[in-house]
């Protein structure tokens, strides 16, 4: 446990050549998640965690649809949200993104950690044209296989661990039994190894689940977006994430957090819940995602954790 420790105090400062970037700046933080995807959430509250240690203050934050360009002054820093969507396998976050940073070419661009994944060379070659033409893009990558990748598309690339680890430490009760799996149900779900799949789970679920019910909020808040931006209302349009979002998704992140709290061995396929499980101290199998996105994170990472084992498919 003193190496696990150790390892997530070490991977949190890894983080400061972002405020490097930022300090003393304006800054817009963009394509925040407003969804169920409880990773992403989690990397969310890490950003702001770190923003809040770091004295660092967002002029607004939003997601890439409840932007408004009208915000942006010149010395504005454009920093958008971490995370697995930059590629192809989510096109539609992909090109909003890419229209956003085409239109501001004297605003310095920060993509903050991600995994970059295309299916396609020519919609790589493509996206990668997009950023090129800009002259100021730095990209924080989460893995060495991402940031050959991130090569292409600018000069200024950095290799840091995902933002949730600012969440650290994360209570949990350490008199719990049972095992968890956490399994995906989306296009990154893998095969599962043969060796597991005898292997007895006390819950299985996703984060979909987890949330439950409660992912109205979800739509209500897709709803007051749209009727902000419908009708003008910019301090609403403005406020919408710091005052419902962010509460909301601290909600659904506690429901993650209770429920890993009641298991004491994570069996997942998903990179957050071995991030999340990592960020509570509880042992934690890891199934490799579809495309190698779990392995390389690990290799880079956390391997050297007493509490990761990593079963390759």
């Amino acid at each position: 446990m003193k190496n696990h420790r150790l390892m997530m105090s070490e991977l949190q400062k890894k983080h400061d050549i972002i405020h490097d970037l930022l300090i003393g700046k304006d800054f817009h933080y963009i394509d925040i998640p407003m969804h169920d995807n409880i990773g992403d959430l989690l990397i969310m509250q890490g950003t702001l965690a770190f923003f809040k240690k770091k004295n660092l203050s967002p002029k607004t934050t939003s997601t890439s649809w409840g932007f408004d360009p009208a915000w942006v002054k010149p010395g504005d820093i454009l920093v958008f949200h971490g995370g697995g969507n930059f590629g192809d396998l989510y096109s539609n976050i992909n090109d909003l993104r890419e229209e956003i940073i085409t239109r501001f070419p004297n605003n310095r661009i920060v993509m903050l950690p991600q995994t970059i994944f295309f299916t396609s060379e020519e919609k790589r070659d493509r996206s990668a044209a997009v950023f090129r033409r800009h002259p100021d893009v730095h990209i924080f990558i989460r893995d060495r296989v991402s940031q050959q990748l991130a090569a292409l598309f600018s000069d200024h690339v950095y290799l840091v661990p995902d933002m949730a680890h600012q969440l650290y430490p994360i209570k949990s009760d350490n008199s719990a039994k049972g095992v968890l799996r956490i399994e995906r149900v989306d296009v990154e779900k893998p095969v599962v190894p043969e060796s597991l799949k005898d292997l007895r789970f006390d819950t299985r679920t996703d984060w979909v689940e987890v949330v439950g019910e409660e992912k109205r909020l979800i739509a209500f808040g897709w709803r007051m977006q749209g009727g902000f931006i419908k009708y003008g209302w910019q301090p609403f349009r403005k406020r919408l994430g710091p005052w419902y979002w962010v509460p909301v998704a601290q909600r659904f992140s506690s429901r993650a957090v209770a429920l890993f709290s009641r298991h004491d061995h994570i069996v997942t396929d998903r990179l957050h819940g071995h991030i999340l499980s990592c960020l509570m101290d509880k042992k934690n199998t890891v199934i490799d995602n579809s495309y190698g996105k779990n392995s390389t994170y690990i290799a880079e990472w956390t391997g050297e954790s007493d509490l990761v084992q990593l079963v390759k498919v």
